[in-house]
């Protein structure tokens, strides 16, 4: 009895081991087994939440956590088997997280290469719309108008008071005390001898073997051109534009062949003469000289920067699987003829 107890349990062991190691899908080169522990990323939408991963209830999928992939297989009503793939989460040791594999890896979903990567400059800080407004008045490029007052609650993402402050001139007037004291502590506040970086969305052009990399120019998605300045948006207004000081450019950056063979298959644009990236552009914002412009007599603000350089990802959170990075360089007259 014993030794068969114990053959018993050597086969369910056995079993368990052949059923772990089970390879169930390979994308893109990367090979997928039952029992794996696959890295979570994070959600690829724009609203913040994941294409790939399913679940019964409104669970926090937490990113940067593991989770095991599984298994389940059902018959259905023509009699024949139906197979989903799921994955079991510590956290959520009860539900199921019904996952698209293929998706998964393509979106970014699912990491399936190392995240840890070196930046240019691992002390910048992200240059969003809420801090433009103070950067604008404590450079020297705006005031303390009433324009700039609402336009840095809009910037803020307060709709609520923005709606209030706007559709009544009584109501801006009981509060344009407290929102000038408001907007007078964030430019305060702000640093103009810090290094920031603005998210951009980038154009790439074939994959150059010759030099190793891809030449690339920034792309403005609500004013489709190539070769445009960064630039940040505060609502559907105001356009904050960041001119080169010096003629400096960024336009490639160097990534080793393998590292754009596995982007191309995972963007499904492998050989193609066009590619989508992200990068981070860094700068430094540059005082004005004179007085600050009347923003009334423009759609957009042009801002004087120091271009350093940029970081360039796959997606648009710009937090892994970065490609490579890119100095900014003085564009030669020959350069500039040949634009």
């Amino acid at each position: 009895m014993r030794n068969y107890l114990y053959s018993l349990l050597l086969l369910l062991l056995t079993t368990s081991s052949v059923y772990s190691q089970e390879l169930v899908a390979t994308i893109n080169g990367t090979a997928f087994h039952l029992g794996d522990d696959l890295t979570i990323g994070l959600p690829s939408s724009s609203d913040n939440t994941y294409r790939s991963l399913r679940t019964r209830a409104e669970l926090k999928i937490p990113p940067f956590t593991k989770a095991k992939l599984k298994r389940h297989i059902s018959m259905n009503r023509q009699g024949q088997p139906d197979t989903l793939y799921f994955l079991s989460h510590p956290q959520f040791p009860q539900e199921r997280m019904l996952i698209n594999l293929e998706e998964a890896e393509e979106n970014g979903e699912i990491i399936v290469a190392p995240i840890q990567h070196q930046v240019l400059y691992p002390e910048a800080a992200e240059l969003r719309p809420i801090d433009c407004i103070p950067a604008l008045i404590k450079a020297g490029y705006q005031s303390y108008t009433d324009k700039m007052i609402k336009l840095y609650i809009e910037a803020k993402g307060d709709t609520k008071r923005f709606n209030a402050i706007t559709s009544s001139p009584f109501e801006y007037q009981r509060q344009k005390a407290a929102l000038l004291e408001e907007l007078q502590k964030a430019v305060e506040y702000f640093d103009l001898n810090k290094v920031y970086y603005v998210k951009e969305k980038v154009s790439a052009e074939e994959y150059d073997f010759e030099d190793s990399g891809y030449p690339f120019l920034l792309f403005d998605d609500r004013s489709p051109s190539l070769g445009s300045n960064a630039c940040i948006y505060i609502g559907y207004e105001k356009r904050i534009e960041f001119l080169s000081e010096g003629d400096k450019t960024i336009d490639f950056v160097e990534v080793p062949a393998d590292r754009a063979e596995s982007f191309e298959k995972r963007s499904r644009t492998l050989g193609k003469d066009t590619h989508q990236l992200y990068s981070k552009i860094y700068i430094r914002l540059l005082p004005k000289q004179g007085e600050p412009e009347d923003e009334d007599d423009h759609y957009k603000v042009q801002v004087h920067a120091d271009y350093l350089g940029a970081d360039l990802y796959e997606y648009p959170h710009c937090v892994y699987y970065h490609l490579g990075s890119a100095e900014a360089a003085t564009e030669t007259e020959e350069e500039a003829e040949a634009k």
